[in-house]
């Protein structure tokens, strides 16, 4: 296996690099290399070792403690504030050196993690410190237990890592910074696996346009391009990027906010949230302008998609959403309300049918928190936690009509996540968020329980493979004497037999990132 790759942004406060010895990925002049005749080198090139300027990065520790913290809410700028539009940076190309295991294709699914802070130092391993600020991006292959290490980021990076389904392409994002050379980092990246190649697209500060969060680009299902949205002067469009860097182009634009992009399965349409409904634009002195001073941007808009071949675009539902959709089949759009407020007392569950327009809403209109919700295939079923007292899970059917239920596991709020199986037989639920009560539970299509909680560590967050083959989960194993867990990958079989950890033999925090490849 060739050696690992670290960024040539090495100095974007990664502390104690010195322990690496050398980057294997040099940034190159700030001069950008438009050219689609880049060739790569062999071998990534040696960058002497540099003394890095400390900045305020997140520490995060091996040890994993399962609690959850509620994610403040952004300020959003003042809309009346014009804003840099975001230009097409195409700058900072490199070479990163990837395994021909990866770059020439992948022949299944694998699925990817980090491993954050790898220590040496063995000398606790109750409690063990970090022997860095990096995290390493690994595909694991679940058939060999094979792994191979893609990259080095600074720890800063968190999750902020997207694959495209065909796990030969992915973007990153990467915290400003400036390098002792002047060049400033930071931003949108744009890495290649096959041709080992990655270069800056957006020279931007954040993933959250104007302070509005929840957002990351989404990969278009074949691959070929992905969406992001970014603010423009006064508001916020959806650009489209194609999958080598040479293409974007504004999708949208629109005076109004455009928020949370979503492809459809077959790549034809692009489901977003805007305002545009209720305000026009908030461009000052424009006809029924929303521009203020003092003017809060919107977190909530109507539904609307996109044909993508055509650039048409309608809405589809009166009802206001205040987070991303999701898309249940090719004409069915499923989404909750009420959760843009963490302290929410109600959210509602509903599905749209966006060539009738239709909308159902799925949850009860009793006033509980219903969160969590997973469709099967087809959007035939959906399976949801009712934070209610007492809470229970609720399945039915796309009409909203109840098939079964189980009062038995108790989750926490905003502490469940759900996942089936891409032919609909199997559901998986367990913790998410850090809250982990049970082990894993698989479940019939008619919620009859499978495999229960006892046949594995606690776990959280369960994910099919898109072959259907694998089912794989955060376990948490405890020590006898530990207040705290070590969280790793563990894969089993689709009925939650047979499970495996498949990443004890790393001394680092694990974090898992999901399936990539071909299904």
């Amino acid at each position: 296996m060739p050696r690992r790759s670290t960024l040539g942004l090495c100095a974007v406060g990664w502390l104690l690099v010195l322990a690496l010895g050398a980057c294997n990925l040099a940034v190159s002049s700030s001069t950008p290399t438009p050219t689609a005749t880049v060739s790569p080198t062999a071998t990534a090139s040696r960058t002497p070792t540099i003394t890095p300027t400390p900045t305020t990065a997140a520490t995060a520790t091996p040890t994993y403690t399962p609690t959850h913290t509620l994610t403040p809410s952004a300020t959003p700028l003042p809309t009346a504030t014009p804003y840099p539009t975001p230009g097409f940076a195409n700058d900072q190309w490199t070479s990163v050196e990837i395994s021909p295991t990866i770059s020439e294709g992948l022949a299944g699914s694998w699925f990817a993690f980090l491993s954050v802070n790898e220590r040496t130092d063995m000398t606790n391993l109750q409690t063990p410190q970090p022997a860095s600020e990096l995290e390493t991006l690994y595909l694991l292959n679940p058939v060999s237990g094979e792994h191979v290490s893609i990259l080095d980021f600074p720890s800063s990076t968190e999750d902020r890592i997207y694959w495209a389904p065909d796990g030969l392409k992915l973007v990153y994002f990467l915290e400003p910074a400036l390098l002792p050379d002047g060049t400033r980092a930071g931003g949108l990246y744009l890495l290649n696996l096959s041709l080992g190649i990655s270069l800056r697209l957006f020279d931007i500060s954040t993933l959250s346009p104007r302070g509005i969060l929840d957002h990351q680009p989404v990969w278009s299902p074949d691959s070929s391009q992905f969406a992001v949205a970014l603010p423009t002067a006064y508001d916020v469009d959806i650009f489209i990027v194609s999958a080598d860097g040479s293409i974007y182009q504004n999708a949208t634009e629109h005076g109004a906010y455009d928020l949370w992009p979503a492809w459809s399965p077959d790549g034809r349409r692009l489901a977003f949230v805007s305002d545009r409904e209720t305000c026009p634009t908030w461009a000052p002195g424009e006809p029924d302008t929303c521009a203020a001073l003092d003017a809060t941007p919107p977190t909530r808009g109507n539904l609307y998609v996109m044909d993508v071949a055509t650039g048409n675009v309608r809405r589809v539902a009166d009802i206001m959403l205040d987070g991303p959709p999701t898309w249940i089949s090719n004409l069915q759009v499923g989404f909750t309300v009420g959760l843009s407020d963490l302290m929410a007392a109600q959210s509602d569950v509903w599905i749209a049918d966006i060539q009738s327009g239709t909308l159902r809403e799925i949850s009860d209109p009793t006033g509980a928190l219903n969160l969590g919700a997973a469709w099967a295939p087809g959007g035939l079923q959906v399976l949801y936690h009712e934070a209610s007292d007492p809470d229970r899970l609720l399945l039915k059917d796309g009409n909203g009509n109840l098939i079964s239920s189980l009062d038995e596991y108790s989750f926490a709020r905003f502490g469940f996540a759900a996942d089936w199986s891409p032919e609909g037989e199997w559901v998986a639920f367990a913790g998410s968020n850090g809250l982990c009560p049970y082990g894993l539970i698989v479940a019939r299509n008619d919620l009859a329980v499978f495999s229960g909680p006892a046949t594995t560590p606690r776990a959280c967050n369960p994910q099919y493979s898109p072959d259907g083959r694998w089912l794989a989960y955060a376990g948490i194993q405890f020590r006898p004497g530990a207040s705290d867990g070590r969280l790793d990958l563990y894969v089993a079989q689709p009925n939650g037999y047979g499970a495996t950890n498949l990443t004890s033999y790393l001394r680092g925090e694990i974090r898992l990132l999901g399936w990539v490849g071909p299904s």
